[in-house]
């Protein structure tokens, strides 16, 4: 009992010390992204509405794989289509990222309790529980930018970056819906976590994605270069992909202009360079994202902001009851303003 009790205290401990360290860096982030960025007004989430678009996290998910596997996803994917229905794959896509958000909401649900704010939530006030709700958005601030690190692995790295995004992304909606009292819960509350990320603006995604994309297939030409030489590299990568031929023949052309031998060029300082490029682009974009989902999770659950219309809950029959009550009050409302006029 006496080991248990020094472990769970060390285990405390380190994890206090991480979150502090979390936080502060987050808002350092915060702040300079203040200082670079424009002021930002973020519209609430309606919740429940049936009718929303796909968030992007899906789509460069597939367009991350896409890239990794390269000719090969598009080989499994032509053979895939003959055998299994489109509707099975489309069911197994959602079942992966249901357990994405599963994953993310028990992550939330194991930090929050460890926060002694946290245990005494229903007593905060507005500002208490806005002071810990800016603690939880820094401590996933820096966590998202952290996965910018995953620039170092290329373009496998592509791919693990935009998982723990999607992650850290639905840990903060997660988080935020418990600290202001409307937890998503369920099979509804994973999909209100979806729509919320649909709602955000994630449209740097995709620029993002192109831009180490591009750094991660510049570092596999230049690696494949090291032993079969830059000139042969380029021709292999115009015969391979015809948009891109022109360019290469242009690079080979100049080179020949100026007397340079692309095969002779060190490209040992290049290949170093390049990963470093990846980490700071991931991390710039990622800080930049995150604080899209933060900023309409609080639009949508702080108490100033317009909240949504249903009881976030899996209990329908409570949602009704939730209406009910409300549209009583509101007719209540109604009559009581329609004699003290007369």
């Amino acid at each position: 009992m006496g080991k248990r009790s020094t472990l769970s205290k060390g285990i405390s401990t380190v994890g206090s010390f991480t979150r502090g360290n979390l936080e502060r860096m987050g808002a350092m982030i915060d702040s300079a992204n203040a200082k670079t960025g424009k002021p930002r007004q973020f519209k609430a989430v309606n919740l429940g509405d049936e009718d929303y678009q796909q968030d992007l996290f899906r789509e460069q998910t597939l367009k991350a794989t896409q890239q990794l596997l390269g000719t090969r996803f598009a080989v499994y994917g032509k053979y895939a289509k003959k055998v299994v229905p489109n509707s099975f794959f489309e069911s197994t896509v959602d079942g992966a990222f249901s357990q994405i958000a599963k994953l993310a909401d028990n992550w939330s649900q194991i930090d929050l309790p460890n926060q002694h704010r946290f245990a005494n939530i229903a007593s905060l006030d507005d500002e208490q529980r806005y002071a810990l709700a800016t603690d939880i958005a820094n401590q996933n601030r820096a966590l998202a930018t952290l996965g910018g690190i995953t620039g170092l692995a290329g373009l496998p790295g592509l791919l693990a970056d935009t998982l723990w995004l999607l992650l850290v992304s639905l840990r903060t909606i997660y988080q935020l819906g418990a600290l202001y009292n409307k937890p998503l819960t369920g099979k509804q509350g994973v999909k209100m976590a979806y729509e919320l990320l649909a709602n955000a603006d994630l449209s740097k995604m995709q620029e993002k994605q192109a831009l180490l994309a591009g750094i991660g297939i510049g570092k596999s030409l230049l690696d494949s270069a090291q032993s079969s030489g830059l000139h042969n590299e380029l021709k292999n990568l115009g015969l391979q992909n015809k948009k891109v031929n022109f360019y290469a023949e242009q690079v080979d052309s100049i080179a020949s202009q100026v007397g340079i031998d692309l095969d002779k060029i060190n490209l040992t300082w290049i290949r170093r360079f390049l990963p470093a490029t990846a980490v700071i682009v991931g991390m710039r974009y990622n800080s930049q994202l995150i604080d899209e989902v933060i900023g309409v999770a609080q639009a949508t659950f702080a108490p100033e902001a317009k909240l949504a219309n249903r009881a976030i809950t899996d209990d329908s029959s409570s949602e009704v009851k939730v209406s009910q009550a409300t549209g009583g009050n509101e007719q209540k409302e109604d009559k009581t303003a329609t004699k003290s006029s007369k």
